[in-house]
């Protein structure tokens, strides 16, 4: 440590030096602010000068901050994990109540709960306009970049004369700044994440605040260059500004960082995915090893290694799961099946041996090769499940086809209504909360979010008949734009819904949001005559779900409660295929299903009634998910902050709410 600490002492020398005279300098190494004297000479004459040295920019501090925040982190997740294992261990079966019945009597035994209902209202659910991030993420880029400006212009020491206003030492600290945030913000993009074990937050989750360093990283670059330019600039020697390699490597760094910074703009990232994947690969490459050239004569080019070892072992790491999974387990049949199920939906079917399995909601990367080099990330829309003498698992994927590969594989789709391809993944990825302590378990989807909540919904009675977990009540709702796009799923919910344990009230309601509606459903699904126990459980225990679910139907028509469901075609599109055939409306404008308990609704559902019947009827802790577009995560973020889920409620009597999303961020 001893000798990085006199190496960058003597970069911080030389460039503090260059603060007032931009040739080279000889000063001696130097670990705190001391006057040095400097002596030029050329060929006709000889100068002295005296200056001070000032001590250098404490980059470490910025790893303090977040060493301190992924503590904070991995406190709140061991003790989620503990209440976790004393619900589901401790006192009679671990189910007893968390909360009492709502009495309108404030309880200080319940100020615990309020404040830590409070903590998510504040931190996770309240948005800010116009800027895809909640408080606390917007809090900590605010804090982050005001971090990192206070270390560009704030001085080091007390020493005069005062330096750190002058252009040249500006630029000098904010560029030594920004080299020393980047092995973290590799860090921060990682698949294989160590913090996520610790804090059990998700890579799709980090790539958030990898995306905060970097702009961070943009912005002192950026200093960095104005810096420069104007120190060259007041010295009269602006053309030696890019005349070395060394110099031109930084601009080149500078550029290409630039682009991929706007291509990740959400707009354009999401308009353009497939050219932001493939730049944003090129061009980090390119900004890595430039940055590296760039930081050689200042004696800091170790900033750079981490970058390299970082990356290397996830890439390395990923890169076995290839082969081990597509490869050296040698599947059966390496190719996926891919079917066209109506609209622009494709149902991509594969089976692989995964030791270990998965949990539900997880996604993996699928990759077809004949369709390009690029994987993207798909949510498997069922559990882990092998049949009696087989090693190998079936995944099942719901895609909508956007543009790019998934386009490519709906085209080769729709010649002959399925087709096979040589599909690779890697995964599983994502961590989905626990959810077997909750007494009551609501899951809310729109568009092909339904596969993450039928997968949960699914696992969620899987543990219940294993004593695994505790939900007394389940709620499945589901915004889909059109009977063609619910009859993706229609007999995998139908399957699902008839698993229920006899000692859970089920609720099952689909909402059509597409506008005009098509007079009727297509091929609703028949169970088994086995499943007449199961019917009559739902009947004797959906009597309420239909009492409360019919103080709703008055709202299904509110169009702006929720967002657009899954913005992609116009809704004409998705009525184009798929015969129909007749079904008759009830009078509360639902329609019937061949199943007890499972109602379409024309119109969007509202959520924030849902919720709120819901968590004040509980009996226990409440666990939300929710998977979709922007606008129905928006609104279930928006319900939860409401009076009947906030903290005074809370301290009467209402159960606390665990909100899990899942919504990519790429």
């Amino acid at each position: 440590m001893s000798f990085l600490a006199d190496v960058l002492s003597t970069s911080s020398a030389a460039l503090a030096a260059s603060a007032f005279l931009p040739s080279q300098t000889h000063a001696s190494p130097v670990k705190r602010a001391q006057t040095v004297t400097y002596t030029y000479t050329d060929a006709t004459s000889t100068a002295t000068y005296t200056y001070v040295v000032h001590k250098q920019p404490r980059v470490m501090n910025a790893y303090y901050g977040w060493l301190s925040l992924l503590a904070v982190a991995t406190v709140m997740n061991v003790c989620f994990i503990a209440w976790v294992l004393r619900r589901r261990f401790g006192g009679k079966g671990g189910a007893t109540s968390e909360s009492p019945q709502p009495n309108g009597r404030l309880s200080l035994r319940r100020l615990p709960h309020a404040i830590l209902t409070w903590g998510r209202i504040v931190g996770f659910r309240l948005r800010i306009p116009r800027v895809d991030m909640n408080l606390i993420e917007f809090a900590l880029s605010i804090m982050y970049l005001a971090g990192c400006l206070a270390f560009t212009f704030a001085p080091t020491d007390n020493v005069k004369p005062y330096v750190h206003l002058q252009p040249n030492y500006i630029g000098a600290k904010s560029g030594l700044i920004a080299a020393g945030q980047m092995p973290l913000a590799v860090f921060l993009a990682m698949k294989n994440n160590p913090i996520t074990w610790l804090t059990g937050l998700g890579h799709e989750k980090l790539i958030l605040m990898h995306r905060i360093v970097s702009r961070c990283i943009w912005v002192c670059t950026l200093i960095h260059f104005v810096g420069e330019y104007y120190s060259y600039k007041n010295a009269g020697v602006l053309y030696e500004l890019i005349d070395e390699g060394w110099e031109i490597a930084g601009a080149v760094a500078a550029v290409a960082q630039t682009i991929t910074t706007i291509f990740g703009i959400k707009q354009i990232r999401h308009r353009y995915y497939e050219l932001f994947y493939s730049s944003h690969v090129a061009l980090i490459i390119i900004f890595v090893i430039t940055m590296h050239i760039h930081l050689i004569p200042m004696l800091c080019p170790y900033y750079i290694w981490p970058i390299y070892i970082i990356w290397g072992f996830d890439r390395g790491l990923r890169g076995a799961r290839y082969l081990l999974f597509n490869v050296i387990l040698r599947p059966k049949n390496r190719k996926a099946l891919v079917e066209h199920i109506g609209a622009d939906g494709l149902r991509v079917t594969l089976k692989r041996r995964i030791p270990g399995g998965w949990k539900a909601g997880q996604h993996v990367f699928l990759a077809f090769p004949k369709l390009g080099i690029e994987s993207h990330p798909f949510t498997i829309g069922n559990i882990y499940e092998k049949e009696e003498g087989d090693n190998e698992a079936e995944m099942v994927f719901i895609i909508r086809a956007m543009g790019g590969q998934t386009r490519m594989l709906l085209d080769r789709a729709m010649k002959n209504g399925s087709c096979e391809l040589t599909a690779f993944f890697d995964g599983p990825y994502g961590h989905p909360e626990d959810i077997t302590p909750f007494t009551t378990c609501i899951f809310i989807a729109g568009g092909t979010g339904v596969t993450y909540t039928i997968a949960r919904m699914h696992q969620l009675f899987k543990d219940i008949h294993a004593s695994k977990a505790h939900a007394k009540r389940v709620v499945f709702v589901w915004a889909v734009r059109t009977e063609t796009e619910y009859e993706w799923v229609a007999t995998d919910i139908a399957k699902v819904a008839a698993l229920v344990p006899s000692s859970v009230s089920l609720l099952v309601e689909v909402y059509l949001t597409g506008g005009k509606r098509d007079n009727a459903l297509q091929g609703l699904p028949e169970l088994e005559k086995g499943d007449a126990d199961v019917e009559k459980d739902g009947a004797l225990t959906m009597t309420s779900s239909k009492e409360r679910s019919s103080s709703r139907s008055s709202s299904n028509e509110k169009a702006d409660v929720s967002g657009a469901s899954t913005p992609t075609k116009p809704a004409a599109a998705y009525f184009a295929s798929g015969a129909t055939t007749p079904t008759t409306a009830c009078a509360d404008g639902s329609f019937a299903f061949p199943r007890p308990g499972i109602v379409l609704k024309s119109g969007r559902p509202d959520v924030r009634t849902i919720l709120e019947e819901e968590v004040t009827t509980s009996a226990g802790a409440v666990a939300v998910d929710v998977s979709g577009p922007d606008g129905l995560v928006d609104a279930v973020r928006s319900a939860l902050t409401e009076p009947f889920a906030g903290p005074v409620a809370t301290m009467r009597g209402t159960p606390t709410v665990l909100l899990s999303v899942e919504q990519f961020r790429m």
